[in-house]
């Protein structure tokens, strides 16, 4: 697991941020733009462009791996959260629908009512309340 939040992560996976330049000794720089701004990605300074490209290929997919896992680890984490909340019957259904909503952003309110087996009607009317 590296440091990088999960926003970073998304744009180091992008290969159009990054780039191997040539400084003005003749020697090439990996650098990496995270959040607009061009940085020096590594301090090592290379001989040639070849080895910094196998470089940046390599950890970008190291990256890409871990992105994955992450993605993953949080739908299964998620995904656990919801199933409990559906079979709490000590919590009721505005609050469901609430925590839900929370939960899943994603979510239509037919897919809420579809998961805890009420109308859109019902849904939209917690909603707004």
């Amino acid at each position: 697991m590296t440091s990088w939040s999960d926003k970073q992560l998304e744009e180091l996976v992008n290969m159009d941020n990054h780039k191997i330049v040539q400084d003005t000794a003749g020697e090439w720089r990996w650098m990496h733009n995270i959040s607009g701004k061009w940085e020096m990605h590594s301090i090592k300074i290379f001989d040639d462009s070849n080895l910094p490209y196998s470089w940046l290929y390599f950890w970008v997919d190291l990256w890409n791996a871990e992105l994955k896992e992450r993605r993953a680890k949080d739908f299964r984490s998620r995904n656990r959260k919801l199933r409990a909340l559906k079979k709490n019957s000590r919590v009721s259904n505005k609050e469901k629908v609430l925590r839900i909503r929370t939960l899943m952003p994603e979510y239509t309110t037919a897919d809420i009512a579809n998961l805890l087996s009420v109308t859109r009607q019902t849904v939209s009317r917690y909603l707004n309340s």
